[in-house]
């Protein structure tokens, strides 16, 4: 176990490792209400430093709070559009799954409603809308819209309890589904791809649950403020010419990153939603880069997945603009 060092000995340590600290009062409070374990071990190993922990390019403790700073604002912007394209995702699914079963109330609570390949995988999925269920058909939760159609209605439409469920489950959802209900998931999702790229085709729909798979967890790392630099997918999200070609990503690259997470985003969100976090996360990386000093931005671009100089060539989206 590590001893407990206060606020003064943690500044005593980090001028023993030769980080420059300008003002001393201005770290310690930083250190205080930000937490030494986040700022210094989360974010120093992307400053140069040799093996025995010093830094070994005058690197500054406002450099690492920048780039805290940063990461913290970019995981926002994209937990924001993450929740839009969450919301944008229950409403299709809702709507289709609903289409598809409209003679039977409680659809989603049935096996054979799902793919027969999946049935392990379903049978987990139900039980958890079950509990859902069970938890807010109660007198505690009597101003739930649950309580309010059991027991107006005797049934739950999945357009109500969509409100109610984790992005996961809604990603066991899609995934589980029969593929007459993925299929036109997928083509009602070319409204908002065709807002962002010119005659995309054909949107496959397992391409779309795998996009949806990266984009949980990019949700996840950012919604538990774990590290975003340097964090990489379980897998690659699945080559999509139209999406792909159009910022020249190749078929053997990787497609794991949060950059690609990024752009997959595109599928999900309506033109002002993808231009509003396109432009955010641009703002910052232009705000960024001159606050650097013993590294470039361009390492941070790159263990994020953004191509090199990124921010210098790349333009703030106009949603008025005619699509390229």
């Amino acid at each position: 176990m590590k001893e407990f060092k206060t606020i003064d000995e943690q500044i005593q340590i980090l001028l023993g490792r030769k980080l420059i600290i300008n003002d001393i009062d201005k770290a310690k409070a930083y250190l205080l209400s930000q937490n030494y374990y986040n700022i210094i071990n989360g974010y120093a190993n992307f400053f140069p430093h040799d093996n025995n922990d010093n830094y070994t390019a005058n690197t500054n403790f406002d450099e690492i709070a920048k780039l805290y700073r940063f990461e913290k604002e970019l995981k926002q912007d994209l937990l924001n559009a993450i929740l839009s394209a969450e919301t944008h995702l229950k409403a299709l699914f809702s709507h289709r799954f609903s289409e598809r079963f409209s003679d039977m109330a409680y659809p989603y609570l049935d096996i054979n409603c799902y793919d027969p390949n999946k049935r392990l995988e379903s049978v987990e999925t139900i039980s958890k809308l079950s509990k859902i269920l069970i938890r807010y058909n109660c007198a505690y939760h009597n101003n739930s819209s649950i309580y309010h159609y059991i027991h107006n209605y005797n049934k739950v439409p999945m357009w109500v309890l969509s409100s109610y469920i984790e992005f996961g489950t809604l990603c066991h959802l899609l995934s589980n589904s029969i593929e007459q209900v993925q299929n036109k998931i997928a083509r009602d999702c070319l409204s908002f791809i065709s807002a962002h790229i010119l005659n995309p085709g054909f949107f496959p729909a397992y391409k779309m649950i795998k996009f949806i798979k990266n984009i949980h967890d990019i949700r996840n790392v950012c919604a538990h403020n774990n590290r975003l630099i340097g964090h990489l997918c379980p897998a690659d999200d699945p080559y999509w010419r139209p999406l792909h070609s159009k910022y020249n990503i190749e078929p053997s690259a990787s497609r794991n990153t949060p950059y690609t997470v990024f752009l997959s985003l595109q599928c999900f969100l309506s033109r002002i939603e993808y231009a509003t976090l396109h432009n955010s996360v641009l703002k910052l990386t232009k705000k960024l880069a001159p606050k650097l000093s013993s590294i470039h931005i361009n390492d941070i671009l790159l263990k994020l997945g953004f191509p090199e100089d990124w921010h210098l060539h790349t333009a703030k989206i106009n949603p008025d603009d005619p699509i390229i």
